[in-house]
């Protein structure tokens, strides 16, 4: 049996950069451990797997696979997704916002794909529902700046170092949000990523998202890299999830003005050479609010792959 798998990159800035992923959008009929040996030879941070619904409640059945493990969800790869099923015709439309539902591990999420003259322009997508797990304290950045190879004085929110704590959040997946003073501070993270893989697993995380307002772009309201060794990515250049819920704990710990259309644009992927914007949307009310994650995305190759 051969399944066409779709090259993608995800939240590209201007056309370029952005976080590649595969999509096989007719997966039916593959059993999980020939979806994880596709994701394997693939072997990018996530391959995404499409089955069209024949129940009622949602539309696609998507599943996500690092090169050696299944994660509930990916933001990069929805992203690629829906923007590899609008672009090839599978979903259609006009001059209109034409509304879906993906069921995930995590849940069905609602995705959003915006038509302009019968072409897709973008896609958003509804992480789910914010949870905030555990923050750490002041005694508990020591081990994990050491990990990181940065300095507990490199922690915190602007040169006057604001102790923002360190907290473990979920729109999807569990990150560690870690916010460092100064973009200086963000370009010399340099992780012992044994470590941090074990770090990672013992504290039930996918990995940690590191920020600054300081920003390269002018036009970004923060800067971010993203660590997950626990999955088999060392650094991702650009992650729908963890921005997801870096926007959740800007929002909850007021550390960004939250308005009836709030926007935060997210730059990853500078110092990897592959520049990538991905934009987060808070809509709701302060205390009930939920996250969409979007962006562009382009095709950049076609694969058969028999299994």
């Amino acid at each position: 049996m051969k399944k066409k798998v779709y090259i993608v990159n995800a939240f590209t800035y201007n056309g370029d950069g952005g976080n590649g992923a595969g999509v096989v959008p007719e997966a039916e009929g593959l059993t999980s451990e020939q979806m994880q040996a596709i994701a394997k030879e693939v072997g990018l941070s996530e391959t995404a797997f499409v089955i069209k619904s024949k129940e009622e409640g949602y539309d696609f059945h998507v599943r996500f696979f690092t090169p050696t493990t299944e994660v509930d969800l990916c933001g990069h790869a929805t992203i690629a997704t829906f923007s590899t099923l609008g672009q090839l015709g599978i979903i259609k439309g006009a001059n209109e916002v034409v509304k879906v539902k993906q069921k995930t591990l995590a849940g069905i999420l609602d995705v959003e794909l915006s038509f302009k003259d019968n072409r897709l322009e973008n896609v958003l997508m509804t992480q789910a529902e914010p949870r905030f797990i555990f923050s750490l304290s002041v005694q508990d950045l020591e081990p994990l700046c050491d990990i990181l190879g940065i300095s507990v004085n490199d922690i915190g929110v602007g040169v006057t170092g604001y102790m923002a704590r360190p907290m473990a959040v979920s729109t999807g997946l569990s990150d560690l949000i870690l916010p460092v003073k100064t973009l200086e501070a963000l370009k010399n993270i340099s992780p012992d990523f044994k470590a941090l893989a074990k770090y990672s697993e013992e504290r039930e995380l996918i990995g940690v998202h590191a920020f600054s307002f300081q920003t390269e772009n002018k036009t970004s309201t923060v800067s971010t890299r993203n660590f997950g060794p626990a999955v088999g990515i060392d650094e991702e250049s650009a992650t729908g999830t963890a921005n997801g819920a870096l926007a959740a704990y800007l929002i909850k710990n007021k550390l960004y003005p939250f308005t009836d259309d709030t926007t935060i644009v997210c730059e990853q992927g500078y110092y990897m050479e592959n520049p990538s914007e991905i934009i987060a949307k808070v809509e709701g009310e302060m205390d009930n609010f939920i996250i969409k994650i979007g962006g562009k995305a382009t095709i950049l190759d076609k694969k058969e792959i028999c299994v």
